[in-house]
């Protein structure tokens, strides 16, 4: 089939070239819009916290989505005058005729809210609620903060649709980084592997090529459906590394065949079938790495598998289609513009060296190799998780500094409580029988181990028992039932000896029954004593789930810490099948690939360590606080729960890619001369510099991203780096193949040979 696709393209290679170039012509137009369409969360709509957020937003007619507006003073107080004078002022062009779907801007001013005010008493937050999806607000956001750009107070607009705004605009900025940065240092380098600038041009060209398609092709998807701007990352740094690599392969093979004496024609045909037959079993096992992705039920990561997806398909069409016309087209002009004199690329001294040092004794090599593996993996046994925040982003970022302003100077607890909702058939008031039951639960959800406080009707101050709601209940009936309708006393009323609830309290009591009380429905708004996105905060949310709600009630629970919690149980839940699923499934690739059992047992094997040694490289440089200044990030003494889900599934594959490259010539051996030790030299001493001048580029290209802002991407170029790395000199170079003098005949056993040597592929 591969000789079929390189005669094909090499007698239509100016429509094969053309057909690219379109395509590159189309998504260059298209990816400028990307910024408009694609989003920061990895919530799943379908989970229990999602759905229960839709029944709240019916019951008490909420809109969806909210974000929050941080005014700070360094003289002024809120509760000052001219402070809410200022604020008032600032928040006047937030009107809904200039910011589509504003339903309502909640401040202390108006609302009394004691919340709303910082602990120091310098600054105060405005909530704005929107009648629309998280993906329009985001939309808005670059406006709204352009309306209070003139405000005497200092603002930030911050809240998940301002974060996902920064996120994608930081996003795209480094991505132009990276392009200007990695993919020149990347030629350099291809340069020194090929001697000329032709040469060295042609793999930057095809990732640059595989890229910018996928983008274009992101960009009609994203229109369908919600996207990630992390899908876009992703994509970019996997499709540069892949692309350049399969591109590097084609033209590796290609001079060689030529080089050999093989005509333009032969060349093509030849490198097209063999290392175009690698090139597609090496995308196959990074495309079942990242599919991998897909099973997850959150659109976020799913997204994310889709890129990778993408991405892989159109580096492997490039490699064994475009590539190959280029090369038809420039024939032996492809060692054209000598930079520097290269020996022969296959019989490097170092390469003869390294198989006589790793096979003289291979004990010693695996002992040493798999003692520094032990080494380098070790501190995974440490890792902490949490879930994407706002410190992901660069402390310049607008929505990060309001964030850490909500966190360090106000009750970060209450402002974003964890949301108890009973729901009940009917829609008649609430009666005394029913006030029992709302009361009691309300009094077991306060005694909950990690609860701060309830704020609900039945949890106020002087309500703590059944005796108090019944001398209470003649007016706390109307008020439950009727707020609206229900006069305030002057005097307020008396509870008990010394117990009195004061008029500005029923009138603060009264707006508490308007967001709690609905026909069918009491919301109970639970506040933690830990803040939303730690563990001990998740803990508390699975204990209010184990919670039986009262016969005939239904509990729904939402919030901040509610979606964390479902984030992180459906990880739990599907990373079992996602990882078997990638082990599974890329074993069966390599058996048919290699027409070999052992083997590809022990190639998955040794790709489990190298998944081992990038959990324990993340830890060492982001879980601490040791690498913090050089890396510029703000360590929070946890991993992003994504990333160690998405290296899994992205190096998984990358590092396919030298075990394809390397076993494919000691295969070819193999059935040459049936001598497995000859086998494996050989396959050393022929690959070797081609694998360690990939890995070079995939270092140089994904390095390229701990250079950017946000401190995911950060984790993930650097912590593949790292990884391609050790997994280069440690398994690749070292531990495979001593593994593999070890096993002898047996790395080739096939059941319907034996083990004899087998027939060509």
């Amino acid at each position: 089939m591969f000789d079929a696709i390189g005669r094909f393209s090499y007698r239509f290679r100016w429509i094969v070239i053309g057909v690219w170039i379109a395509l590159f012509a189309v998504s260059v137009i298209a990816t400028p819009f990307l910024e408009d369409v694609l989003t920061g969360s990895f919530s799943n709509p379908d989970a229990p916290s999602n759905r229960a957020s839709t029944i709240v937003q019916e019951k008490f007619e909420q809109g969806p989505t909210t974000l929050l507006v941080v005014f700070k003073s360094a003289e002024l107080k809120a509760t000052d005058e001219e402070f809410k004078t200022a604020q008032a002022r600032a928040l006047e062009g937030l009107t809904a005729t200039r910011i589509p779907y504003l339903q309502s801007v909640q401040t202390y001013a108006s609302t009394g809210n004691p919340q709303l005010v910082s602990e120091d008493g310098h600054s105060s937050a405005a909530v704005l609620t929107f009648d629309a999806p998280m993906e329009t607000v985001q939309r808005e956001v670059e406006t709204i903060r352009e309306a209070l750009r003139g405000t005497e107070l200092s603002a930030y607009v911050t809240g998940e649709p301002a974060v996902n705004a920064d996120l994608t605009r930081y996003s795209f900025s480094d991505l132009q980084r990276v392009e200007l940065y990695g993919l020149p240092v990347a030629l350099v380098a291809l340069i020194f592997v090929f001697g000329s600038l032709v040469a060295a041009a042609l793999p930057v060209i095809t990732g640059g090529l595989a890229v910018t398609v996928t983008l274009g092709a992101m960009y009609l998807l994203s229109r369908a459906s919600s996207m990630s701007i992390f899908s876009m990352n992703t994509a970019t740094l996997l499709g540069l590394a892949v692309a350049i690599d399969y591109a590097l392969f084609i033209v590796w093979r290609f001079r060689e065949e030529l080089h050999r004496g093989a005509t333009v024609k032969e060349a093509v045909t030849v490198t097209t079938a063999r290392a175009g037959r690698s090139v597609f079993y090496s995308g196959a096992a990074v495309m079942v790495g990242v599919v991998g992705l897909v099973f997850f039920p959150s659109t976020g990561l799913r997204s994310i598998g889709i890129g990778g997806a993408l991405v892989v398909f159109f580096s492997v069409a490039a490699s064994v289609t475009f590539m190959p016309a280029l090369l038809a087209v420039l024939g032996h002009r492809v060692d054209s513009l000598p930079v520097i004199r290269l020996r022969a690329a296959h019989e490097g001294r170092f390469s003869k060296w390294w198989a006589r040092v790793v096979l003289r004794r291979p004990w010693v090599s695996l002992v040493v190799g798999l003692a520094l593996v032990v080494l380098i993996a070790w501190p995974a046994a440490t890792m902490k998780t949490e879930m994407t925040s706002a410190t992901t982003l660069p402390a310049a970022a607008e929505s990060r500094q309001g964030m850490e302003i909500l966190d360090t100077e106000f009750d970060r607890e209450a402002l974003s409580p964890i949301s108890v909702l009973l729901t009940w058939d009917g829609s008649e008031p609430v009666d005394m029988e029913r006030a029992a039951a709302l009361f009691l639960y309300g009094q077991q959800l306060s005694g909950l181990e990690g609860v701060a406080s309830v704020q609900n009707p039945f949890t106020m101050t002087g309500l703590n028992d059944p005796g108090a709601l019944a001398a209470l209940w003649t007016q706390f009936e109307q008020l439950l039932n009727d707020p609206d309708g229900f006069v305030v006393p002057d005097e307020g009323i008396t509870l008990g000896p010394g117990q009195t609830i004061t008029a500005d309290q029923l009138e603060q009591f009264k707006l508490l029954i308007r967001s709690t009380v609905a026909p069918g429905a009491m919301l109970y708004y639970v506040v933690s004593e830990a803040p939303p996105g730690s563990a001990d905060s998740r803990a508390l949310v699975e204990r209010l789930l184990e919670l039986d709600a009262p016969a005939g009630y239904e509990l729904h629970v939402t919030g901040e810490s509610a979606y964390n919690y479902d984030f992180f149980e459906e990880l739990s839940d599907w990373f079992p099948w996602v990882f078997a699923w990638v082990v599974i499934v890329s074993l069966l690739v390599f058996v048919l690939f290699l027409r070999s059992v052992v083997l590809p047992v022990v190639t998955v094997v040794l790709n489990l360590l190298t998944i081992a040694m990038s959990y324990g490289i993340l830890v060492v440089f982001f879980q601490g606080d040791t690498f913090e200044r050089v890396l510029r990030i703000t360590s929070t003494g946890a991993i992003d729960i994504v990333i160690p889900v998405v290296m899994l599934c992205v190096l998984f594959g990358i590092t396919m890619d030298y075990a394809v490259f390397m076993l494919t010539r000691m295969h070819e051996r193999w059935h040459r001369s049936g001598d497995n030790r000859e086998s494996v030299v050989i396959g050393i001493v022929r690959t070797a510099r081609i694998i360690v001048s990939a890995a070079l580029l995939v270092v140089i290209v994904t390095g390229a991203f701990t250079f950017t802002s946000i401190a995911e991407t950060k984790m993930l170029g650097m912590g593949i780096a790292l990884a391609i790395i050790v997994d280069t000199l440690l398994i690749r170079l070292t531990l495979l193949p001593a593994v593999m003098v070890y096993l002898g005949r047996l790395n080739w056993w096939w059941p319907s040979r034996g083990q004899s040597k087998g027939d060509e592929n």
